[in-house]
């Protein structure tokens, strides 16, 4: 059986992991493993990308714990450092150019033929908007918002959920925030992503279909 490591950003990244990715890629022989993102070695604190060194010590290190698995990593594009690689230089290209070309670039720093690069765009609050009439009808069950408001996000962003942008007022997560304020990223997000479904988070997330794809593929590599 195939081993894959997933480096995750934070308890809503692990969770989804653990209770849709993981049982997805048994299918293909491959089993998962997951953990949060180093950011205090002393504290043991693990949750949120708070920089890159510490980023790429907590990958590497893994890497050499285990470097017979796969690796790869679920982070978001909104709210990296800017220390990331190619941060800065591709911060004006397409949202997919630059989202791949980072990856591009981290594969190199990382430099481990079996470590596969992935960035979320550009939150993983992004495939929420997938099926928003899912997402919608969960949130209004304790929340009062006007009806079709997820749907009027998505629409002005092409229907795309990959393409709801990155700016600190109208990232995923903040549009979510601004019309259900008690949304709870962990609780909410892992429910409402099992309901809308994986085939239906790929069909609407071309990047984030391109990771599955890639990572159901590893038995080929092996």
């Amino acid at each position: 059986m195939i081993r894959l490591n997933v480096t995750a950003e934070g308890f809503s990244e692990e969770e989804f992991v653990s209770d849709i990715l993981r049982p997805h890629l048994l299918r293909f022989n491959i089993y998962t493993d997951v953990r949060k993102v180093l950011t205090n070695r002393k504290l043991k604190k693990r949750g949120g990308v708070v920089g890159f060194q510490k980023f790429r010590n907590d990958v590497t290190q893994w890497i050499k714990e285990q470097p017979n698995a796969y690796h790869t990593t679920f982070i978001d594009l909104y709210g990296l450092t800017t220390d990331f690689p190619a941060y800065q230089a591709l911060k004006e290209k397409s949202p997919y150019e630059r989202v791949v070309g980072m990856e591009q670039e981290l594969g190199k720093v990382i430099g481990h033929h079996r470590f596969i690069p992935y960035i979320q765009l550009h939150e993983y609050e992004s495939l929420l908007f997938a099926e928003p009439g899912i997402t919608e009808n969960w949130l209004a069950l304790y929340n009062q918002f006007p009806q079709g408001s997820f749907q009027k996000i998505l629409d002005k962003c092409k229907g795309n959920p990959e393409l709801i942008n990155d700016h600190p007022d109208t990232a995923p997560s903040k549009r979510i925030i601004s019309l259900v304020r008690g949304y709870d990223k962990v609780a909410d997000g892992s429910l409402i992503l099992q309901e809308i479904g994986l085939d239906t988070l790929r069909a609407h997330c071309a990047h984030f279909n391109d990771w599955v794809t890639g990572l159901e593929r590893l038995n080929e590599y092996a």
